[in-house]
């Protein structure tokens, strides 16, 4: 039945109108790659306003040329899983209100999905800035019951988003580790990871108060650039929602020429050269040629 519902989704996703489809500005082009970074001050505020020069680029350890540069806003695309696993029924009312919150911090071309794991995984067939669908969604197809399927759902969600452009994000919530397997649905963490990290998808995770996060979901946060929140008892999940629209938005755009155009994975490393400030960005990516 999950299996049907995720084939369903993709079939409405190829009937979706055009005004659904919204372009991204920033594409990688044959022989550009471009990463997505963030830079916080050491204590957590977010740094929007940088200049090119703030930053420098290594590929396998060599310094590289930036040659796309942008600190300008930019839209969001995210696919949402919320975990309503059989554990999660008493967080349910606080995470259905919260993600509204999420939805009021949306700007005008930011697209979201919205999809659930527990019995089955199930993505909504609309990528949408429209809060009034959106909302109808939140209020009216989140069912709690079942497992974990998390590695399921990030897979099926990486598929919901294969044929969009730019930056595309999976934003999972969930109160602990992968467990419950869906029959018939592909699922583990050694794939997502190698598809994630090759195809440039960008990971965050937000653990709520009970059970640690999965770590293998915080460890393909940090290699594809996202990043990992574990709430504690009685924190607002509402502001960490808002959080990462606003991270997500205020990233920096960085494009460079690769060396070599050899269709393999190469390390890649951003620094920042100010002080008293971090950044992060996603540490590989998939040289142009063949594969």
């Amino acid at each position: 039945m999950a299996r049907g519902l995720v084939l369903i989704a993709a079939l409405f996703l190829l009937l979706a109108p055009a005004s659904a489809q919204q372009k991204t500005v920033f594409r990688s082009g044959v022989q550009t790659v471009v990463l997505h970074a963030t830079v916080r001050r050491d204590d957590g505020r977010l740094v929007p306003d940088l200049e090119q020069d703030a930053f420098e680029v290594r590929d396998e350890g060599r310094k590289v040329d930036i040659t796309v540069f942008s600190n300008d806003p930019q839209p969001i695309t995210v696919a949402l899983l919320l975990d309503m696993s059989g554990s999660m029924v008493r967080h349910f009312l606080r995470v259905r209100e919260s993600t509204k919150h999420l939805i009021d911090a949306l700007h005008k071309d930011d697209r979201v999905r919205i999809g659930t794991f527990g019995v089955e995984v199930a993505l909504n067939p609309w990528l949408t800035d429209d809060k009034a669908i959106l909302r109808r969604i939140v209020n009216e197809e989140l069912w709690p019951g079942g497992g974990t399927p998390l590695w399921e759902a990030v897979h099926a969600a990486m598929d919901s988003l294969e044929h969009e452009s730019g930056r595309r994000v999976i934003l999972t919530l969930s109160d602990g580790v992968d467990a419950g397997e869906i029959p018939g649905m592909e699922g583990s963490s050694g794939k997502a990871r190698e598809r994630a990290e090759g195809d440039g998808f960008m990971v965050y995770a937000i653990g709520v108060e009970g059970a640690p996060l999965d770590h293998g979901i915080t460890a393909l946060a940090e290699r594809t650039g996202g990043g990992y929140f574990k709430l504690e008892a009685g924190a607002d999940l509402s502001a960490t929602f808002v959080r990462v629209v606003e991270e997500l938005r205020h990233q920096y755009v960085l494009g460079f020429t690769p060396p070599k155009a050899d269709g393999k994975m190469h390390e890649v490393d951003v620094s920042i050269t100010r002080p008293g400030m971090n950044v992060r960005a996603r540490k590989n990516y998939r040289a142009p040629g063949g594969r």
